[in-house]
């Protein structure tokens, strides 16, 4: 039986959907992106990883790694 209060494990990536799968397309091929957020505010570069709450992206010119809330991107899209 599972213990919500030992149980370690997130909640898992659902694959099937198609914005989840674009976004590992993005990451195997290394597309640089343009993530345009909420607050108007523009960001771009490389997505490495996803996960059910954020989006790890890396600046083309080589700045620590940015974690990116889910929840505040408006708009991601893929450059050239």
């Amino acid at each position: 039986m599972d213990n919500p209060f030992t149980d370690r494990r997130g909640q898992i990536l659902d694959t099937t959907q198609p914005g989840i799968r674009h976004i590992q397309d993005m990451i195997r091929e290394h597309k640089p992106v343009s993530v345009l957020m909420q607050s108007g505010s523009e960001l771009e570069g490389i997505i490495l990883w996803q996960d059910v709450e954020y989006i790890g992206l890396q600046h083309e010119d080589g700045r620590p790694l940015l974690l990116i809330n889910r929840h505040a991107i408006s708009v991601l899209s893929a450059l050239g």
